[in-house]
């Protein structure tokens, strides 16, 4: 029991280091993160920060067919 000893939240602390993503899963985890965020502003009462959206939907259109770097 000396992990929760140590650890008072109880949340696994990983030892080893993560290893860097590939561009695809770099590019995957850019293009849900940005949709996530999009669809979090949209479900928002009074629809959310437009200029926002607008901004996001750019990147998420750029990230999509390919002109992000």
């Amino acid at each position: 029991m000396e992990f929760y000893k140590n650890n008072p939240t109880n949340l696994h602390n990983p030892t080893k280091k993560k290893r860097k993503l590939g561009k695809k899963q770099r590019k995957q985890e850019v293009i849900d993160n940005l949709t996530n965020t999009i669809n979090s502003e949209s479900a928002k009462i009074g629809g959310g920060n437009k200029e926002l959206i607008e901004k996001l939907q750019f990147k998420l259109d750029d990230a999509i067919y390919g002109k992000l770097k």
